[in-house]
């Protein structure tokens, strides 16, 4: 048996190769957002993406297979962490913290601007991508957005609506509330203008749905 100091080195060993492998992986999915952002999917190559990051293609490689599995984590990374805050949704009480959920959404999605404008820009361009990879991507967000419309009709908070046209009509409100700074033509607004933003979103989509004796 190993004695427990041997264990307890080989374990932090492990520990800091995993944080190296995972920098690394960030660093090249950033390249990656970059690249596409600046010159499309289709025109950007493994080797492009290898050079931004100073590696070689074969070592970029050992993380990654294919720019094909670069786009589809840049997508899962998007869609976990919009999901993990949406999961929250049913356990809203009042509109203030519907707003502060909203704003803490906005900051997120602001934050991984490189991203969205990535996946905006693709699967308005490319049909493949929209149907493969980002539809796939979002379908579950899109089912808890539906969820969470059909429970409040049901409750008769909001007034009969399509759930699912409901949960498009969320997302475009969303979006279209920041793509000018997705589109990097506005710089990023100021904690307290985000929270104000996430106000009157809450607002437009509260007043829209709502039921007329609610």
């Amino acid at each position: 048996m190993k004695p427990p100091i041997i264990d307890h080195m080989a374990s932090r060993e492990t520990n800091r190769r995993e944080r190296r492998i995972q920098r690394q992986r960030k660093a090249i999915l950033d390249a990656a957002a970059e690249l596409f952002a600046q010159k499309g999917y289709v025109s950007t190559t493994t080797k492009d993406i290898a050079r931004a990051v100073d590696i070689g293609e074969s070592t970029l490689y050992g993380y990654f297979t294919s720019k094909q599995e670069i786009l589809q984590e840049i997508l899962n990374q998007q869609a976990a962490m919009v999901d993990s805050l949406l999961v929250h949704l049913n356990d809203l009480h009042g509109i203030e913290s519907f707003v502060d959920l909203t704003d803490l959404l906005l900051d997120r999605l602001l934050e991984w601007a490189i991203y969205n404008r990535v996946v905006i820009a693709e699967a308005w361009t490319h049909d493949e991508i929209l149907l493969s990879y980002v539809i796939v991507h979002w379908q579950p967000i899109m089912e808890r957005l539906k969820q969470f419309i059909h429970t409040r009709v049901a409750a008769g908070i909001f007034r009969p609506i399509d759930p699912g046209f409901g949960a498009r009509m969320m997302i475009a409100i969303f979006i279209a509330s920041i793509l000018p700074v997705l589109r990097g033509v506005e710089p990023p607004p100021t904690p307290a203008t985000r929270h104000e933003l996430a106000a009157a979103l809450v607002e437009m989509i509260v007043n829209g749905l709502r039921a007329q004796n609610g």
